[in-house]
């Protein structure tokens, strides 16, 4: 296959979402096929401006594939994000186009219905305001990017029924392929999980949609009742800016981790016997997945990943503002090492498989089926 990619974030291998679109490109030119990957620099309208980014991205890629599709004879098209919507809607007009790929680590317009939930706009003539630009102009692009691709490729079962629902996608041209799992991680389901029920885990940037508020209620309480349990925050930045969101008597016991590899960030995570992850909305949650192949116990909510455990026996799966489910689940963990260690170990055994090659292959019979089928 000769597959253009569009990515619409930066292509770091540190960040969730960029690492896994560079694994899927890599992964399939190791198989034998031709990728080409461009990110938002190579595209975008004013790179660097401090406004209308998704919009920039938007007009700048139809011209953008436009071009790339008269140097080059590609099979399959592949879009990143909802900004493509506009360069879908123009592509699906040309009868002699690639297959287009709506492949997604986040369904748009299901966060965007999260988002109403978790960060309501206030009643006031700009929240209003902001909230009619939002319906008419980034969930109609980002509808856009699904109505008139071909196919859609997604990691969770919840993004699946959405676009279904929605009617945007038969069944037969809609398929999910989680993610998989990078090998410093996946070594650690080979071990005897370790981690102390004394050391508490999150990963993930500091921003609503992670459940942050929520994990600082949780998490004043728990360590408030358990003066020997430590928090450890991977990847979320801020420093003691996000260590002051804590309460002062607490504060002391939580750790802002900076920038660290893969390896460090899985050696952390095998110390830790708990990981809290009250997440509003997820496309697939590489966190949860990666924590449970290092030996934690998850605490998590029903999203992406999390609404496909089996609540009780993989993870605690609590109401997504539920703090008490969350308190009295860490503290059940924390108190109860049988119960941690059985947790832990069911967990660890539902990411085994989920190896990047494997699920690259997953990827690659999916495409190679629509293409035949075209």
């Amino acid at each position: 296959m000769r597959i253009l990619t569009l990515s619409s974030c930066s292509l770091d291998p540190m960040l969730g979402s960029g690492k896994t679109r560079l694994r899927w490109s890599g992964g399939l030119r190791a198989l034998g096929h031709e990728v080409d990957l461009f990110e938002p620099h190579q595209f975008e309208w004013w790179h660097g401006a401090k406004r209308g980014l998704r919009f920039r991205q938007a007009m700048g890629a139809v011209g953008f594939v436009r071009r790339q599709l008269a140097l080059r004879k590609y099979d399959l098209v592949e879009f990143f994000g909802g900004e493509f919507g506009l360069a879908t809607a123009r592509l699906a007009r040309d009868p002699q186009r690639p297959l287009i790929v709506a492949h997604t680590d986040g369904f748009e317009l299901l966060a965007s219905e999260r988002e109403r939930e978790y960060d309501p706009l206030p009643p006031t003539p700009v929240g209003r305001m902001r909230g009619w630009y939002r319906t008419n102009a980034h969930d109609r692009l980002s509808r856009a990017a699904f109505a008139h691709a071909d196919a859609f490729v997604t990691g969770c079962g919840l993004d699946l029924k959405s676009v279904i629902a929605m009617g945007l996608f038969e069944r037969q041209k809609a398929v999910v392929v989680a993610p998989g799992l990078d090998d410093e991680y996946l070594s650690c389901a080979s071990r005897q999980a370790r981690g102390s029920g004394q050391r508490i885990a999150f990963t993930g940037s500091w921003i609503a949609r992670k459940g942050t508020t929520n994990l600082v209620r949780v998490m004043d309480q728990v360590l408030g009742q358990r003066p020997d349990v430590h928090l450890d925050l991977y990847g979320t930045g801020g420093g003691s800016a996000v260590q002051a969101e804590f309460s002062p008597d607490v504060r002391q016991r939580v750790t802002v981790h900076g920038r660290l590899s893969n390896l460090a960030v899985a050696e952390g995570l095998s110390r830790a016997g708990v990981f809290l992850f009250p997440s509003q909305y997820e496309g697939f949650g590489m966190a949860l997945a990666e924590a449970m192949a290092c030996g934690c116990a998850p605490v998590t909510t029903p999203t992406g990943f999390g609404a496909e455990l089996r609540d009780s026996e993989e993870a605690y799966v609590c109401g997504f503002n539920d703090v008490a489910a969350m308190v009295r689940a860490v503290l059940a963990l924390i108190d109860n090492d049988g119960l941690r260690s059985a947790m832990a170990e069911r967990a660890k055994r539902r990411v085994d498989r989920l190896s990047w090659p494997a699920q690259v292959k997953r990827l690659e019979a999916a495409y190679l089926g629509w293409l035949q089928h075209a």
